[in-house]
């Protein structure tokens, strides 16, 4: 059995400090800040399939949808709550077909059998 798990009260909030692009990315830097673990971010967008859409800047900073930002940041928060690792939590989100929308975050659970 399945159940949807939606977060919509309004629409996820991109932190004021992000840097977003007209083309709606992120750098993964600012993510990084956000979740306050540079390395773990930056080993789960280089290892885990996260789709970087442009290199740019001095420094080659690498720029990531603002969906899957969120959704790493929201696999950063489970997995301090569960006591994972981010990659091992963004794969099984991953996994389990999560969406991010405009106005909502959706994470498919499997509850018993």
């Amino acid at each position: 059995m399945t159940a949807p798990a939606t977060i919509a009260p309004e629409a996820p909030t991109v932190p004021e400090d992000w840097r977003v692009t007209p083309e709606g990315t992120v750098p993964v830097s600012d993510v990084a800040r956000t979740t306050g673990d540079y390395p773990a971010v930056n080993y789960t967008v280089r290892r885990c399939g996260v789709p970087v859409i442009d290199q740019g800047g001095q420094g080659r900073a690498r720029y990531i949808p603002v969906s899957e930002a969120l959704l790493l940041v929201a696999a950063a928060a489970l997995a301090v709550a569960a006591g994972v690792a981010l990659a091992q939590m963004y794969r099984a989100i991953k996994a389990s077909g999560a969406t991010v929308r405009a106005d909502s975050l959706t994470i498919p659970l499997t509850l018993g059998s």
